[in-house]
């Protein structure tokens, strides 16, 4: 005699695994996934729990481990950043840093990554631009959320990237690198060589509009690198001011990239601002107590203290440096009744950037530049180009039909 066929309350016969609980008609299935674990899902139809099933069984025929499919992504993240053995450790506290600064407490941050959607992310995205997130800034936390979602995919935890196609079209703010034109470099200049507060910072900062170094590299430059008979500085590695698991400390670390080691040839005024740098240690007893760093203590620019500069601190000085030329310029303006000619911000990138810029003025070939900048990418070095202003462009094609006899 053959078994009776169960059936739900309206008489429809259910397949192997399916039920209709008694006590709220609710259905179910049950189904081992593929770690082996018996696991159930429920609807309150048949229709929509078949359209589960079908889902189910299609992810199970393709080897999709739906075991996982509870996992946030903020648990996907951690993982993801447990296999990534090759990156430096600075590079990995700011992967962290910036996840726990924006993705960590939010909606995304906290859903299954099965449940993730592309409408998800893209109003992740939208919320960070409205937070008044640069749009560099916004495609950042996408270089974290894609390829952490990406790692699931090969894993065969989700299907496809919800992810993939939201970089384009990110909003955010347009922040323009800007350089000091040649007039706010040389009111600049002149009021901090001629401070008494700020004076001390000149060579630093002629040597930084010289020479185009990062803030890492400025700060971690040892006398041992500058070798004054040839007259050039070896780029070898930076300094960084960061909690790295032992609490915000100085640490020496590696260049980013290959580019990034170099040998730069010193300018008279670089050289000019070496020699004075070395003075100011003598005159101020700073190199009797010198800070040491991984066993290193011979650096160029250092404080009062005889420690180095963090990459902050740099920041600060120069945003007080323009503070206070603002203010004295503003008074001096108001009775001489004419315009006040003010610095705009001005930071450790804006002396690179600037220096960079002064250098493609002057007619230095894209390659050169590169080289000298330590960038791993011309598309970077060429974008300096493109921001130089017309009368620039028009000046050097004047020179170059000078040069050519053209007609």
């Amino acid at each position: 005699m053959a078994a009776k066929k169960r059936t739900d309350n309206k008489g429809r016969i259910l397949r192997t695994g399916e039920m209709q609980r008694a006590e709220d008609n609710r259905y179910l299935y049950r189904y081992v996934d593929l770690s082996g674990k018996k696991r159930t899902v429920y609807a309150l139809t048949l229709g929509e729990l078949r359209e589960r099933e079908k889902q189910i069984n299609r992810d199970l025929q393709d080897g999709i481990d739906t075991s996982k499919e509870d996992m946030t992504l903020n648990e996907l993240f951690r993982l993801y950043m447990d296999t990534k053995t090759d990156l430096r450790e600075s590079t990995r506290c700011n992967y962290i840093a910036a996840w726990k600064n924006a993705v960590e407490s939010s909606i995304l941050g906290n859903m299954k990554i099965a449940q993730i959607k592309q409408i998800h992310v893209r109003a992740f995205y939208a919320d960070l631009a409205k937070r008044g997130m640069a749009a560099n800034t916004i495609k950042y936390y996408h270089g974290l959320i894609f390829p952490a979602l990406e790692l699931a995919v090969d894993s065969d935890i989700i299907r496809k990237n919800p992810a993939k196609g939201c970089k384009k079209g990110v909003g955010g703010t347009k922040r323009e690198r800007t350089s000091m034109t040649i007039a706010e470099q040389e009111r600049m200049m002149t009021f901090v060589k001629n401070s008494t507060r700020y004076s001390v910072y000149y060579p630093m900062i002629v040597f930084a509009l010289s020479t185009g170094l990062r803030v890492g590299e400025l700060a971690g430059l040892r006398w041992a690198d500058v070798d004054m008979k040839e007259n050039v500085i070896h780029v070898r590695q930076q300094l960084i001011y960061r909690n790295l698991g032992d609490g915000c400390q100085f640490h020496i670390q590696d260049l980013k990239t290959e580019a990034g080691r170099r040998d730069i040839p010193l300018t008279a005024s670089a050289r000019k601002s070496l020699i004075r740098q070395k003075e100011i240690t003598l005159l101020l007893g700073k190199s009797s107590k010198r800070k040491e760093v991984d066993g290193i203590s011979d650096f160029v620019f250092t404080n009062t203290q005889g420690t180095p500069y963090a990459a902050n601190a740099v920041n600060f000085i120069l945003k007080n440096i323009v503070k206070s030329y603002n203010r004295l310029e503003e008074i001096k303006a108001a009775k001489e009744h004419r315009e006040a000619e003010l610095l705009p911000h001005i930071s450790a990138h804006i002396l690179r950037h600037t220096a960079c810029t002064r250098l493609a003025e002057s007619g230095l070939e894209p390659k050169v530049l590169q080289y000298i900048m330590g960038h791993a990418n011309l598309a970077v070095t060429m974008d300096i180009y493109t921001h130089l202003d017309f009368t620039q462009i028009q000046e050097k094609m004047e020179a170059v039909q000078e040069r050519t006899r053209i007609g």
